[in-house]
């Protein structure tokens, strides 16, 4: 995983209506894992449902650098996804960029 000087992450925070958060997570799960797993700019992705908060679902992606996660907005299953869950979130998302530095890789079937 790139900890470099380009390297680009988010922490995304998506607020579910109450007692919406498991319809939030499906519309996910329908949408974004092939998209992200086919995804060359993701290095990391990782979706959470928060212990703190039943109606949150926080997500953090590492990118390649910021032009690729950019370059995501655009992918149609994120746009798909976008579209289909907006009735569910009780607002945008808190978006936060942070810098990478430092990860663990485990490797696929380590």
């Amino acid at each position: 995983m790139s900890t470099g000087p380009s390297a680009h992450a988010l922490v995304l925070r998506h607020r579910a209506k109450p007692g919406r958060r498991d319809q939030l997570i499906e519309v996910w799960r329908r949408h974004m894992p092939e998209a992200v797993q086919a995804n060359d700019g993701h290095e990391a992705y990782v979706l959470c449902a928060s212990h703190v908060d039943p109606d949150v679902m926080v997500v953090f992606q590492h990118y390649r650098d910021a032009a690729a996660a950019q370059e995501f907005l655009g992918n149609p299953a994120y746009l798909r996804y976008l579209e289909e869950s907006s009735p569910l979130l009780s607002g945008p998302p808190e978006v936060e960029a942070v810098d990478p530095l430092w990860s663990k890789v485990v490797a696929a079937g380590g």
